[in-house]
């Protein structure tokens, strides 16, 4: 069951055209137990024309050490709602969530078998800000040297400028790409995602991977890590669009939840 959770706005900051920044402070009557690279689902307290509730799904960026604090980069999205609410909210004002949701973090005990204890996370366009999430958070710091970061999206001026990214990002992660990727809907997207990932080795050189972002690209990702024999299920997946109507892989149950 959903708690109901409030937190206050202390801060709020442009990232570029389209996208803010905003910073909460969690007023806690119990421990939040937020982890990186999991996410909050923000109320905006109004209805949509469709009767339901104004409520959307974001991936807090900063890291966990003070689950007390969260950052939220919101894309500005024409005619949404959502966005909309959290691009108009200043300092002072309270605002209503729910979560921690997801289960978008390794598992460090899991024996460095298959590709060595090597980790993928592979985020496409707005899912850049769950793996932020994930990489900066405290149970990922031993294990930045095995890990490999990809960012993908269309333009390098998309959501929110590159700089802000290197900015956050923690020393020692073994392997960072961030570039550029054919268009959202284009065809030669999720093959270009594999051609990324296969100069790392493939699929089949990691031993867990998360991705995030386009659900066009994520799930032809997950299916490529199970057969390569990855334990990889829906939990490793954070779909922000472009949910697939196709089945996922038998070894991935439970319901999609868009980051």
């Amino acid at each position: 069951m959903a708690i109901p959770r409030q937190a206050v706005v202390r801060g709020v900051r442009a990232l570029g055209p389209a996208a803010r920044a905003i910073d909460l402070e969690v007023r806690q009557a119990e421990p939040l137990g937020w982890r990186g690279g999991q996410y909050i689902i923000v109320d905006g307290g109004f209805l949509l024309p469709n009767g339901k509730a104004c409520k959307r799904a974001y991936s807090p960026v900063n890291d966990d050490r003070d689950p007390a604090r969260l950052e939220l980069w919101v894309m500005r999205i024409e005619q949404g709602p959502g966005s909309a609410f959290l691009h108009a909210v200043e300092p002072g004002r309270e605002i209503a969530f729910s979560g921690p949701w997801g289960r978008l973090y390794p598992d460090a005990s899991a024996p460095a078998a298959g590709g060595g204890g090597r980790i993928l996370i592979l985020a496409t366009d707005t899912g850049i800000t769950a793996a932020l999430g994930l990489v900066r958070s405290a149970h990922m710091a031993p294990l930045l040297a095995r890990t490999s970061l990809i960012w993908l999206r269309a333009q390098a001026d998309y959501f929110v400028p590159e700089s802000e990214v290197r900015a956050r990002l923690p020393a020692g992660i073994g392997d960072l790409h961030l570039g550029l990727a054919p268009p959202i809907g284009d065809p030669d997207r999720l093959a270009h995602a594999r051609a990324v990932v296969a100069e790392r080795g493939g699929a089949a050189a990691f031993s867990q991977g998360f991705i995030s972002g386009d659900g066009a690209v994520n799930y032809g990702m997950l299916d490529d890590l199970c057969a390569a024999g990855i334990p990889a299920t829906r939990e490793n997946v954070e779909s922000f669009f472009n949910m697939p109507k196709r089945p996922v892989p038998a070894a991935a149950p439970g319901p999609a939840v868009a980051g």
